[in-house]
């Protein structure tokens, strides 16, 4: 493994190379002080304005980068002071710019930012620059960082559209935060593709959402400024002289974005701690505990991302490993109530039960959650932070099902997760506050109204700023989609007729009582009947979680029991 020293040593010679080659972002003219971005390959211009351009007619300065004049515009040469009159500007409208030496390349506009990699990047952090142009400003100076590819699924070798991690650094390889759209202030940042997701905003959508809808963590009075989402905003992206197309330009979730207390490193203390989960096991889904080992960086799928290994080494799992055992051990509802206070936070966790199952984040049950603890000398419980939600509203990651059916009774179903599932339980204490919250945000954040018109204006911004056009053309049936042709109009279609459908039936759903098991209503004889014959005959199929009354894996004639208690008042 590289020294950190001969790291630093290996980027600035990198980035001296760069910089000597004359290696940049390809550029090709200057409007208003604004770089037009070229994609060779297309032999197009882009130029990142002001939102009050569209629908208005703007007379502009044209001027090649080198300082030369383009020489006609739609076949117009330049006025004597160098400017040109743009009419009727929109996201469709494009100008055809022939350059000095006959070269003719398409000018369009778009309102979203533009950001602009350089550098050859891969698997591994490479150094390269970064240039960020902001709607009808100048470029900002290619900044200088280390980049790589980032990802789970994404990053196998046959993708294409990647994922980038961005790390800033100064001069010298050392770190420099940078403040990025009127985000945080921060060296680490994510450039965020999309990658499989036909709108390729679900999951900047999602989190904004959770942003707005979701109660703080249980530690906001001593932190105001946690946030258990990340920010961001939609940019259009060039990768050396290539149009690479729609991503999110995103804060990274961390320490600092959740305002977690460091760790003590003069007494060696475990104060905040952070963990993502990687994979679905029994681990991630709080029903069964193994023997931790602190040396390792990771606990069965729970990769540790605060305090990191290489900062802080051992580590120690323990306060996840309590939290998990609590659960383990609640093989009845009453356990459950007894312990599930000492090591949650409740009302988060209430919460994204209710934006899990609204999205349909059956991706993000156990796996891709941040579970975070603030400060555990004082408090040990557990709160979440949402992660890469791209996998919902109707869209999954599998190339046989990535459509599942809108309206199937088992397209409902009780989250894996053990601290999740409990609340349907009929006897969990929490049952009553989950439902009146869900009728809560049904009412105001998550009524179908509110929740289709948010995806819906996410869509319309790609489309009326040309840069949907763009992303059908550059990615439209590429396998990373699966082979499927991109259409946002009809994606946006799809969206809203898959909330309008699916909210009723939610509705139902998460009211319908557990011991009503063949789902009439109401928990009557009729329910007794209905376990009776699977236990008696052992009908197919032999296990449906919907006769599971207790929870415990089987049906038996503990689950009989429970409709008989319903019955009798107890």
């Amino acid at each position: 493994m590289r020294s950190e020293k001969m790291q630093k040593v290996l980027v600035i010679i990198v980035l001296w190379l760069l910089t000597a080659s004359g290696v940049k972002a390809e550029v090709k003219l200057v409007i208003n002080g604004s770089p037009a971005f070229c994609d060779s390959a297309a032999s197009t211009l882009l130029v990142s304005v002001p939102q009050g351009w569209w629908g208005t007619t703007q007379t502009a300065v044209v001027q090649g980068a080198d300082g030369s004049q383009p020489v006609t515009i739609d076949g117009v040469p330049l006025a004597s002071d160098g400017t040109f009159t743009f009419e009727n500007i929109a996201g469709s409208r494009s100008w055809a710019v022939q350059c000095a030496g006959g070269k003719v390349y398409t000018l369009q506009f778009t309102y979203l930012p533009i950001v602009a990699l350089e550098g050859d990047f891969g698997y591994d952090y490479n150094a390269g620059t970064v240039t960020l142009a902001e709607p009808g400003k100048s470029a900002g100076e290619a900044m200088t960082a280390r980049v790589k590819w980032r990802g789970n699924t994404t990053n196998t070798p046959e993708k294409h559209k990647r994922n980038y991690s961005i790390k800033f650094v100064d001069a010298n390889g050392e770190k420099q935060n940078r403040q990025l759209l009127g985000l945080r202030r921060d060296n680490h940042w994510i450039l965020d593709a999309g990658q499989p997701d036909m709108a390729r905003v679900r999951n900047r959508v999602a989190t904004e959402l959770w942003l707005d809808m979701s109660r703080p963590p249980y530690y906001y009075d001593q932190a105001p400024d946690a946030l258990t989402g990340v920010r961001g905003q939609v940019v259009e992206v060039f990768l050396g002289s290539e149009y690479r197309g729609i991503y999110s330009l995103t804060e990274a979730m961390d320490r600092k974005q959740l305002q977690l207390v460091r760790h003590d490193t003069v007494g060696n203390v475990f104060h905040g701690g952070l963990w993502k989960t990687d994979e679905f096991n029994s681990q991630t889904g709080f029903r069964y505990t193994v023997p931790f080992n602190d040396s390792l960086p990771d606990y069965c799928s729970f990769a540790v991302k605060y305090p990191e290994l290489d900062e802080v080494f051992p580590t120690s799992y323990q306060v996840l490993y309590d939290a998990i055992h609590s659960m383990e051990i609640s093989e009845t509802i009453y356990t459950y109530n007894n312990v599930v206070d000492n090591h949650f936070d409740m009302p988060v966790a209430i919460d994204y039960t209710i934006f899990y199952l609204t999205l349909n984040a059956n991706d993000n049950s156990a796996r891709n959650i941040y579970w975070l603890c603030y400060d555990r000398a004082v408090d040990e419980r557990l709160s979440i932070a949402v992660w890469d939600l791209d996998a919902t509203v109707g869209q999954t990651w599998s190339p046989v099902d990535w459509r599942p059916p809108l309206t199937a009774y088992d397209y409902f179903k009780i989250p894996y997760n053990w601290l999740f599932k409990m609340l349907f339980h009929y006897k969990c204490k929490y049952r009553q506050a989950f439902l009146d919250r869900y009728d809560e945000l049904r009412a105001t954040w998550l009524s179908t109204e509110s929740l289709v018109d948010r995806y819906s204006q996410a869509i319309d911004r790609l489309i009326d700023c040309g840069a949907a056009t763009r992303e059908e053309q550059r990615w439209n049936g590429d396998s990373d989609l699966f082979g499927h042709p991109l259409d946002f109009e009809q994606e946006k279609q799809f969206i809203t007729e898959w909330f309008t459908r699916r909210m009723p039936l939610l509705d139902v759903w998460m009211h319908h009582h557990i011991c009503d098991v063949n789902n009439d209503g109401a928990v009557t004889a009729a329910d007794i009947t209905r376990l009776y014959e699977n236990v008696l005959y052992g009908q197919e199929p032999a296990y449906d979680e919907h006769l599971d009354t207790n929870f415990d894996g089987v049906i038996t004639a503990a689950d009989i029991t429970n409709v008989y208690d319903v019955l009798l008042g107890n």
